[in-house]
């Protein structure tokens, strides 16, 4: 066996097993209100001072000027929905993004936020309670107004791109890209481009698509622009639409009728792309595939799906086999053994929770199966969230990650919140305390794990089948990991072995000495007695009959 292996496998034993997964940093403030954004990481801060709402960051640097009345994240997005004092009292709401600027100014009496792409603001008039399309009660007084549709705004990425009358919204819309389907007052379906600009198409229901007959054979029109799509002529992009393929008898064909792949299977259907991969169905069965086809999941499930943003947004998905659940990793192997009856958990992203016959909560994790410890509550804040909230019988909170490790202990807070994605927690003390904590969860380093002791052997047989050295490997693992277990910084070295050569090595591990002192450190020569006994335990040998490796210890004695 060469140095260089022993080399290696020291680096190897020396190296910690780490899964981190704690808070980078804490924030303590006072506020009389301080809430997450769920789809982003700053948060709604209401000062003591004034009552108004700012956007702050995780560092309590505030991002907005704007006295706002009330400001609250839409979930999934990085859109804030705020309100500010007005003079009529009614048109009062906008729209501000994660930094704090404005996407629609806070002029309107209602807004709705429908996608990340579109919002709309509502403008009313006073009216009587004959015509009216809004109620507002003063709680004061009891008395109530009504209000009329002047007009309705629609905002695209954050621009103003048209406006409808009241007779032209009728409250249902169904955003499709950069396409929108409004609904009017006589129930008709319209759909608009991103200018507002009216789409030529018959339109049939809200989807994105419509299927037609045209000289023999089914077509798909386009209905926001009244293209014929998934043929040559198309000119759609993929980051305009929702959906930018079609699936027909086994080949997925692109807009412009390009054949983009030929599936693995002649599946039955295959759902729209989450990300970068879809969910099939062939046979009552489900499995996944990659956007180059690839059948990364086998069609063996009777249900898939970890309802996050994207499939596999962490790596892994919730899946049900046989009417048992488990979870699976993005190579399809099991993460969470398939032994749980469907019937019995709450499934919720990367976590699940069984309730036990105690009354408290088993909870499964996508990365590491059944946590060891059950809780009296649990709480997921939201399906992608990579944290949950515990909850033990001394009505004590805790943080506990994908990995199981306890990133917020057990303490006396009032409530612990946290982002969708698990980067920022919330923790209230009570009294208008919180504490902030910017969070990083990480997978453990499967890098750095201690060689396994059957890999060890296999590569000692390896070793001795090409003629190597009789020296045991494992004998060398099983040294230098009881030596790491039990050194301490203030322990004696051990004494320094004579070389082969007849050189010698210093206490402070010079090597390659012939003289009486050390020419490195100045250390002297050791007597020539040590060279008879293990320096580690102390077991003496036979002069001129001591061993490589002291056979009560396992120290290494020469080369």
């Amino acid at each position: 066996m060469k140095k260089s292996a022993f080399l290696i496998i020291f680096v190897c034993l020396t190296l910690l097993v780490s899964a981190v997964s704690a808070e980078t940093g804490l924030l303590t403030l006072k506020a009389r209100d301080l809430t997450t954004g769920r789809g982003t990481r700053n948060l709604a801060y209401e000062s003591e001072d004034t009552r108004t709402y700012s956007l702050m960051d995780t560092q309590g640097n505030l991002l907005t000027s704007e006295a706002y009345t009330y400001m609250t994240n839409y979930i999934d997005t990085s859109l804030w929905r705020v309100k500010v004092a007005s003079s009529d009292g009614v048109h009062v709401e906008g729209v501000i993004d994660d930094q704090g600027r404005v996407i629609v100014p806070p002029q309107y009496a209602d807004i709705t936020i429908w996608s990340d792409r579109w919002c709309t603001g509502v403008k009313l008039v006073p009216s009587s309670s004959d015509d009216k399309d809004y109620t507002y009660t003063n709680f004061s007084t009891d008395l109530k107004s009504f209000y009329r549709i002047d007009a309705v705004d629609f905002y695209h990425n954050g621009r103003l791109a048209g406006t409808l009358s009241r007779s032209e919204y009728g409250g249902m819309v169904s955003p499709h890209g950069d396409y929108i389907c409004v609904t009017n007052q006589a129930g008709e379906r319209i759909f608009y481009n991103k200018d507002m600009q009216r789409s030529p198409a018959q339109t049939s229901g809200s989807s994105e698509y419509n299927q037609v007959r045209l000289n023999g054979k089914y077509v798909y029109v386009h209905q926001g622009s009244g293209q014929y799509a998934f043929q040559e002529g198309c000119t759609l992009t993929e980051d305009e639409v929702e959906k930018a393929w079609l699936y027909d008898k086994g080949v997925v064909y692109g807009l412009q009728g390009q054949v983009l792949f030929k599936a693995a299977q002649n599946y039955d259907s295959i759902q729209n792309f989450n990300g970068d991969y879809a969910i099939v169905r062939m046979n009552s069965k489900k499995g996944v595939i990659d956007r180059s086809g690839k059948e990364i999941i086998p069609v063996e499930y009777e249900d898939l799906g970890n309802y996050s943003e994207k499939l596999f947004e962490y790596g892994y998905i919730s899946a049900v086999k046989d009417g048992k659940f488990g979870f699976l990793d993005i190579n399809g192997n099991v993460t969470c053994d398939f032994v749980y009856g469907k019937d019995a958990v709450r499934n919720r992203g990367v976590f699940a929770t069984i309730k036990n016959l105690d009354g408290k909560y088993i909870v499964l994790s996508a990365a590491v199966g059944e946590l060891p410890e059950h809780y009296t509550n649990v709480s997921m804040p939201s399906a992608g969230c990579m944290a949950f909230v515990a909850e033990n019988e001394n009505r004590q909170y805790a943080l506990i990650d994908l990995y199981g490790n306890t990133v917020i202990p057990f303490s006396d807070y009032r409530s612990i919140d946290v982002n969708n994605a698990g980067t920022v927690a919330l923790a209230y003390q009570g009294n208008r305390i919180y504490d902030i904590y910017t969070l990083d969860i990480q997978a453990p380093q499967k890098s750095d794990t201690v060689p396994e002791q059957e890999v060890i052997e296999a590569e000692e047989r390896e070793a001795q089948d090409q003629g190597g050295s009789s020296t045991s490997l494992l004998d060398v693992f099983n040294f230098f990991k009881k030596t790491s277990e039990t050194q301490n910084d203030d322990q004696e070295a051990p004494a320094p072995a004579a070389e082969d050569d007849g050189s010698w090595t210093c206490v402070n591990g010079h090597a390659g000495n012939t003289g009486n002192f050390c020419a490195e450190c100045g250390s002297p020569r050791p007597a020539e007695e040590a060279a008879n006994k293990c320096p580690n335990c102390g077991n003496e040998f036979e002069a001129g009959n001591v061993p490589r490796f002291c056979p009560n210890c396992g120290t290494k004695l020469h080369d």
